[in-house]
């Protein structure tokens, strides 16, 4: 599945962007947590939005789903394909 970009204000945004991606795999929440490295409890925290989840765990999430985080000044582009390193 190819997930397209979405803008992240708020925590629910990138709470239903993680559940989006897992979904769209077809994985379950125990799934996830198996080959990321975290616990269930995690996953869920963290697909409902808990503000406190640790980062550092929520980018392991990212990358397992093969999702990318990037900060832009508001209002920038995302470099294109070729230029992300």
């Amino acid at each position: 599945m190819k997930h397209t970009g979405r803008h992240i204000e708020r925590i629910d945004d990138l709470a239903s962007s993680i559940r989006d991606a897992r979904r769209g795999m077809g994985a379950t929440q125990s799934e996830l947590a198996g080959f990321a490295g975290v616990g269930v409890r995690f996953v869920s925290e963290v697909e409902n939005g808990k503000e406190t989840a640790e980062v550092g765990k929520v980018l392991q999430l990212l990358q397992r789903l093969g999702l990318e985080l990037w900060v832009v000044p508001r209002g920038g582009q995302l470099p294109e394909d070729d230029e992300r390193s």
